[in-house]
């Protein structure tokens, strides 16, 4: 009978360990949740500077290409050619 009590106090103290880490893991689990949305977060402001910026760069460029100085000739040309079909492709998707 000692046996079985002896049995049962071990298999309870178990289990109040297994659910003290259980607490802990779901502590944990939850600490992780919202650092990962933070993170996220961060990341999408991240991405929409850097979209910002890479608009402001391209347009920084073309306004440098289409200055034309005598060294960039040929990729005003380019970047105006370019432009230029960009511009009818845009006429044509508006006249469909």
């Amino acid at each position: 009978m000692d046996k079985i009590k002896d049995l049962l106090l071990d298999l309870e103290k178990k289990v109040e360990a297994n659910m003290k880490e259980l607490s802990r893991l779901r502590e944990e689990n939850d600490v992780l949740l919202e650092k990962n949305k933070t993170l996220i977060r961060e990341k999408n402001n991240v991405v929409s500077d850097f979209d910002s910026l890479d608009e402001k760069f391209k347009a920084l460029k073309i306004a440098n290409t289409i200055s034309g100085s005598e060294n960039n000739i040929n990729e005003t040309r380019s970047e105006i050619n370019s432009l230029i079909r960009e511009i009818d492709l845009c006429i044509s998707q508006l006249s469909e």
